[in-house]
């Protein structure tokens, strides 16, 4: 009798699980050609001659650029037959499905349901490179999640604020009560200052962040008539009777109606405001980067009155 090297462990053990023996810790041996020893405090393998294994059958390794290391010699982090591999003690690790039955000796004193017992296989050592093993966890990395990504998902969290429309362009309502502008007089729009602010949203993962910054740069109006929606940048100035009436705005954030909404359904019209959000993020790494612009919207319902139509009270 003599302990495996860690390739005739792996078959012994996968022919163990395949044939759903369960081992116990306890006894001297087992069925399979192995026990557990006390003194090693792990499960050591009698050889068996089997035809189709050969100590130095390769194995299929996993693609990918990802490399571990012992004792300065690279190993890859996975094998899709040993599992995954610990720097720490240069050997694979392979969560057993399904687990052995609980016993106490074999989880190392800890109660059941507190960690796994794993195979594992050591290909750098000789005589017994393999067994079974209590571990808390797996070495397995935890995936490594880009910053981009963390950078959409924090994005994703800011509900951005939609511009805030005035209650009536010109501050006053026609007698029938409806909110109203006048033709060829510059239509101030504007939004509340506490609408038009940087947001500002950060993720991470582990080492890996970003934070992503979003910012206002423009004020657009769409009128609501046949013409095209305009714009500009900050968040407007208020109109106050003090402008006077055909004074335009700071800025350029106004627009003048060629004509009035007389045939429109109800004699309004529906404008829309929007705020223009830009986002740039930086993350881990030295990444960074932009997001296509994004626009919070919101509406209001007017009239567009002839200026002799209008009676001032």
């Amino acid at each position: 009798m003599h302990r495996l090297g860690w390739r005739g462990c792996a078959a012994l053990a996968a022919l163990a699980i395949v044939s759903s023996v369960v081992l116990s810790a306890t006894s001297a041996t087992a069925s399979t050609g192995c026990h557990y020893d006390l003194a090693l405090r792990q499960w050591v393998c009698q050889a068996v001659s089997s035809p189709g294994l050969s100590p130095h059958a390769q194995t299929k390794l996993l693609p990918g650029p990802s490399a571990c290391s012992w004792l300065g010699k690279v190993y890859q982090c996975h094998d899709e037959q040993m599992g995954w591999f610990d720097n720490r003690d240069g050997c694979y690790y392979l969560l057993m499905i399904p687990q052995p039955a609980y016993d106490s000796t074999l989880w190392e004193g800890h109660p059941s349901g507190q960690g796994a017992i794993y195979q594992f296989m050591c290909p750098s050592r000789t005589g017994t490179g393999g067994g079974w093993q209590w571990r808390v966890t797996s070495p397995q990395p935890a995936a490594v999640v880009p910053a981009v990504q963390l950078a959409q998902q924090a994005f994703a969290t800011l509900t951005l604020p939609k511009p805030v429309p005035p209650s009536s362009p010109s501050g006053a309502r026609l007698p029938d009560g409806r909110p109203y502008t006048v033709v060829q007089v510059p239509t101030w729009y504007w939004t509340s200052p506490a609408s038009y602010v940087p947001q500002h949203a950060r993720a991470a993962a582990g080492p890996v962040w970003a934070q992503v910054s979003v910012t206002p740069v423009a004020l657009t109006f769409a009128p609501g008539n046949t013409a095209s929606t305009v714009s500009c940048v900050g968040p407007g100035t208020v109109w106050t009777a003090a402008a006077g009436p055909w004074t335009q705005a700071p800025g350029g954030c106004d627009y003048g109606y060629p004509q009035s909404t007389y045939g429109y359904p109800g004699g309004e019209l529906t404008a829309t405001y929007g705020i223009v959000w830009r986002a740039v993020w930086t993350g881990s790494g030295n990444t960074g980067g932009t997001f296509p612009d994004v626009t919070s919207t919101a509406t209001a319902r007017f009239a567009v009155a002839e200026a002799q139509a209008v009676i001032v009270s």
